[in-house]
């Protein structure tokens, strides 16, 4: 298309399909404008391409917002840069780990809500409970057990314990670095459709621990702010099909 040379290097790329054609006929000026700020994230040094194109692919695949075209397009920039389904895959786990948000933020509003009305949750004193939480107890040792999480290892012990050892193998495996991890984190906590604050906070604080850059972490939010575009790739392809049936 003319005028729009941003927008058609990324259509080239692969990282925009046709939907996005009328929008770029329609408002050249604004689609290339919005364009030369993901040409930007494509050409920067700061994060290496497979970890932006993981980024891309967490905020996309994460539950909260679960955009199969951007899921579809980012596998495969992926994939063409050399990512292995191993490494891709890790990243549909790591997004799973989102669910234990319900508990962090439900359970300590329930704590609260019971008290408020004179109830009393119906859990035994930890003393009388036989259960192993080897996985809690070596968060805690190591100041990663979040304190959102308390009340629910006093009521349910053992399923905060199933869960996290879930949640916890992305670390251990080695199949991504520990860093990226944090990272994905951050992008997944941060997205548009979460905006889990808390968790921002705590990815940051690790990402800077394993020697995270404020450019770095700067880049992976500049990259989930780019997130709004998919407004404009969903709609305009339902307005353009409903003005040529209008005209049909």
């Amino acid at each position: 298309m003319q005028n729009t040379p941003n927008y058609n290097a990324l259509r080239a790329e692969g990282l925009f399909d046709a939907a996005l054609d009328p929008l770029a006929a329609w408002s050249p000026e604004w689609t290339e404008t919005w364009m030369g700020l993901v040409q930007e994230s494509q050409l920067s040094q700061v994060l290496e391409p497979k970890l932006v194109a993981l980024i891309r692919l967490t905020i996309d695949v994460t539950a909260t917002h679960l955009y199969a075209v951007g899921v579809r397009r980012h596998i495969r920039s992926a994939l063409k840069l050399g990512l292995s389904r191993a490494e891709i895959l890790e990243v549909f786990k790591l997004a799973s780990v989102i669910g234990i948000h319900a508990c962090a933020l439900g359970v300590p509003i329930l704590q609260q809500e019971l008290a408020d009305a004179g109830h009393v949750a119906d859990d035994k004193p930890l003393a009388e409970r036989p259960i192993a939480t080897p996985v809690c107890d070596l968060m805690r040792a190591q100041g990663q057990f979040n304190p959102l999480w308390e009340t629910l290892y006093d009521w349910d012990p053992d399923y905060l314990e199933k869960f996290l050892d879930m949640a916890t193998e992305v670390w251990k495996n080695g199949i991504l670095p520990a860093l990226w991890i944090e990272l994905l984190c951050i992008a997944g906590d941060a997205t548009i459709t979460h905006m889990w604050a808390h968790g921002t906070r705590r990815h940051m604080q690790a990402a800077l621990r394993l020697g995270a850059t404020h450019a770095q972490i700067l880049e992976v939010l500049k990259i989930v702010s780019l997130q709004g575009i998919e407004s404009c790739e969903f709609g305009v392809a339902l307005l353009d099909e409903s003005i040529k049936q209008s005209v049909a």
